[in-house]
């Protein structure tokens, strides 16, 4: 394999108020193995979380695509600004875990100031166009896993002219989604019974048994909101143990062992390391800044406050069950709720895609788990819908970004194949 080539480019802050200064971001570029002869295309790869560069994903971007594919093409990784080598944020809050995420997200805002708004989908998709201008690339074809599928559909909504292709492993959509996130719930139920009927290692009646702890544990313990965030994570993978580890808690804590029940749902007491490596405090910015919340942005926080308990109160609890929507509001991860207390928007905010804005007709193909509740299938297919030529594959007993780390999972086979026929 050819090393990679780094540069970085200054990127505005805000491309329409130049005052706010620029920012450094860094790119590496894997030329073609086989210099002699014309590149066919070139695969730009970005990373999800928010929060993680792509630099340091480049060596499973590589073992993804193989070396065929790379024979050809060129494979381009870009930091989003706010991670790895482009300027990490870190707010030491956050990233130490010293204080609450509502308390950090307020932190943090204070200490990036007016540039708060400037950590968005729409600025980095820009900043991945202006470096494949200054490379001099014509058209790319654009992977993005995770969160990086949100920002891969930003590019081709804010740059259809030069988007020759889009791959999306583990998608969710840049409009349409609800702020209830409802398929993070409902889908991990779904999948915690279908790893039970699967497995041999578990009784018939997952579903039962859920629905009897989740009872019991509202009238027993401090609520069912720390069960809920285990099922929310359980797509991240390997989702068939993590699914089937969720079932041996719950049987247990119905028979009276507790233990396994609190190993599943003890609450995270370290920190989140490097900011380079990882970076909390981009994470919460961007999530704050695009997605779609309980509440008017532009709000003040005592109005966001009283319109989070009125969506509660007005919202049925069915697509949850056998949670409520109470539980998922106010008691799990899943809400933002620490989103609460981040600044109103500024004039300068642009959302993802561009209001009126239509999806580019380029080949596209989106890859979900069959038991990734983080993305589901459901949310991948809301995402075809809104491309006009997208197929999606969903691949069997797959978690969270199968194409990428799902190991023994076939969906590396699939980006080949597609990069094959619609890259060069």
């Amino acid at each position: 394999m050819k090393s990679l080539r780094c540069a970085r480019l200054r990127m505005p802050l805000e491309r329409a108020d130049l005052s706010l200064g620029t920012i450094p971001v860094m790119f590496a570029v894997r030329p073609p193995s086989d210099g002699s002869r014309p590149a066919k295309g070139t695969i730009f790869a970005v990373e999800g979380g928010p929060g993680y560069g792509s630099i340091g994903s480049a060596r499973y971007y590589r073992n993804m695509l193989g070396p065929g594919i790379l024979q050809r093409h060129r494979l381009v990784t870009v930091d989003m600004r706010g991670t790895g080598h482009s300027q990490a944020i870190d707010c030491p809050g956050l990233q130490k875990a010293t204080v609450s995420d509502s308390k950090g997200v307020e932190q943090c805002a204070r200490q990036l100031g007016d540039t708060f708004g400037s950590y968005r989908t729409s600025a980095a998709a820009d900043d991945i166009d202006a470096v494949r201008a200054a490379l001099g690339i014509d058209e790319i074809t654009i992977y993005g896993d995770s969160y990086g599928t949100f920002l891969a559909q930003s590019y081709a909504y804010r740059h259809p002219d030069h988007t020759a292709a889009v791959i999306l492993d583990s998608a969710y959509p840049v409009r349409g989604e609800s702020p209830w996130y409802p398929s993070l719930t409902r889908h991990g139920v779904k999948s915690l019974s279908t790893i039970c009927r699967r497995s041999e290692q578990c009784e018939p009646g997952a579903r039962s048994r859920l629905d009897a702890a989740v009872r019991r544990l509202r009238s027993t313990e401090r609520g069912a909101g720390p069960l809920l965030d285990a099922i929310g994570s359980a797509g991240y993978i390997p989702a068939p143990p993590a699914y089937r580890r969720i079932n041996r808690a719950v049987a247990a804590y119905l028979e009276g062992d507790r233990k396994p029940y609190r190993s599943l749902t003890a609450p995270f007491d370290g920190t989140y390391g490097s900011y380079r490596a990882y970076s909390r405090g981009q994470e919460l910015t961007v999530s704050c800044n695009d997605y779609p919340m309980l509440w008017d942005k532009r709000s003040s926080f005592e109005e966001r406050h009283e319109q989070l308990l009125r969506a509660v109160r007005d919202h049925s609890s069915r697509p949850f069950a056998p949670f409520t929507a109470r539980e998922v509001a106010l008691e799990s991860f899943s809400s933002y709720r620490e989103c609460r207390h981040w600044p109103q928007p500024t004039s300068l905010y642009e959302p993802p895609a561009p209001p009126g804005a239509e999806a580019p007709e380029v080949p596209t193909l989106v890859i979900a788990g069959e038991l990734d509740n983080v993305t589901s299938p459901y949310e991948a297919a809301k995402v075809v819908a809104a491309f006009p030529d997208a197929r999606r594959r969903v691949i069997r007993n797959a978690g969270h970004v199968p194409s990428l780390y799902g190991g023994r999972f076939p969906a590396e086979g699939r980006v080949r194949k597609f990069v094959r026929r619609f890259s060069g």
